[in-house]
């Protein structure tokens, strides 16, 4: 799910068709080699994303609608508008998906990553 030049998430990069990803900041961390990335990302309704991994771990801020998310053999949890969770280093995230079949989900994703290092792989 890396970002293409403009910001914005590529069907193929996303996973899925109707992902959009925009990166709202990208600021030096002072005495590091990594920068703070703050991104928004919209699912589309009923959107779910292929099994993927995070290199670093994140945080993921609900702006707007419900998400339901698992790691590994976890059991899946819901999130909603005003929620928080942890994307977790080098665990699989075998789900995460809108659960809203008729609206967007939107949220922010926060990373300290080594300039030009994506924040999810597909697996």
């Amino acid at each position: 799910m890396a970002e293409g030049n403009d910001g914005q998430a590529s069907a193929q990069q996303g996973g899925f068709a109707g992902v959009s990803r925009k990166t709202l900041e990208r600021l030096a961390l002072p005495g590091d080699n990594r920068e703070l990335v703050v991104a928004e990302v919209t699912y589309p309704p009923g959107g779910v994303a292929p099994l993927h991994r995070h290199p670093v771990g994140g945080v993921v801020f609900i702006v707007e609608g419900t998400a339901e998310s698992a790691y590994g053999d976890e059991a899946p949890r819901i999130y909603r508008a005003g929620e928080t969770l942890q994307d977790r280093p080098d665990l699989p995230h075998t789900l995460f998906r809108n659960c809203d079949p008729e609206r967007p989900l939107r949220f922010l994703t926060i990373y300290a990553l080594e300039p030009g290092r994506a924040y999810t792989m597909e697996l």
